[in-house]
């Protein structure tokens, strides 16, 4: 019991700690509000699809807020995360630093292009990227990412899906206002099972709070061959 008492009580405090690592107002002020859409029930579902996963990848990192919550709640994790922005990895390798996790790196890198990755990992995250992503860049994006995970690893992506429309709506302009363009790419579940391998299992977990957001956990697997075959 008291062990999960001690981990509620940093399941609390670990964003806020976080959070203050960060020098400029503007960013911590944007990290309050990612923690505020990703909130405690969908930091639970992350860490349930990222149970027992040590090397863990994630495309399009940002200022690494969440490669800095995975790496300082389990100190076994080797966490790599990648992102176009080379200011946003600065600021993501200083966060780290100031936060003593010496288990997440960060590192500059296109996902609409050719990714220079490790050999294997046991994970692959996608936070919100996707539907800023071009449809065939999107689809060459996961053929990479599941050809990269170890037997047995997961592909997991938190997206946006195209219904209901009131909250696709708000988002599309909410995502218009924060990116100040138009260049965003909706996918239904059914685009998404078709992007993944055919020897690969799509589970789809909606997202329902109170948040006018309609987004999906989506996690990938690959099936067993005997399950492939049915």
């Amino acid at each position: 019991m008291t062990d999960i008492r001690a981990d509620l009580v940093m399941h609390r405090q670990l964003p806020r700690q976080i959070i203050s690592a960060y020098d400029s107002a503007v960013v911590r002020a944007y990290c309050r509000a990612r923690f505020t859409i990703i909130n405690p029930t969908i930091l639970d579902m992350l860490s349930l699809s990222l149970r027992g996963k040590r090397r863990i990848l994630e495309i399009g990192c940002g200022f690494g807020l969440f490669g800095a919550y995975l790496a300082a709640r389990d100190p076994s994790v080797r966490y790599h995360g990648i992102d176009l922005n080379a200011k946003r990895i600065v600021m993501a390798r200083e966060a780290a630093g100031r936060l003593g996790l010496d288990n997440a790196r960060f590192d500059q890198g296109d996902a609409r292009a050719d990714l220079v990755l490790d050999a294997e990992y046991d994970a692959v995250l996608m936070m919100d990227l996707l539907h800023h992503v071009p449809d065939d860049a999107k689809v060459r994006l996961i053929e990479t990412a599941t050809s990269r995970l170890a037997p047995g690893g997961h592909l997991v992506m938190k997206d946006i899906t195209t219904r209901p429309w009131p909250k696709l709506f708000f988002t599309w302009a909410l995502d218009v206002v924060m990116t100040g363009g138009f260049d965003m790419w909706y996918w239904d579940e059914r685009r998404f099972r078709e992007a993944v391998p055919a020897t690969w299992g799509l589970e789809a977990y909606p997202i329902s709070d109170w948040l006018p957001y309609p987004h999906v956990l989506y996690l990938a697997s690959r099936t067993p061959p005997d399950a492939a075959a049915l």
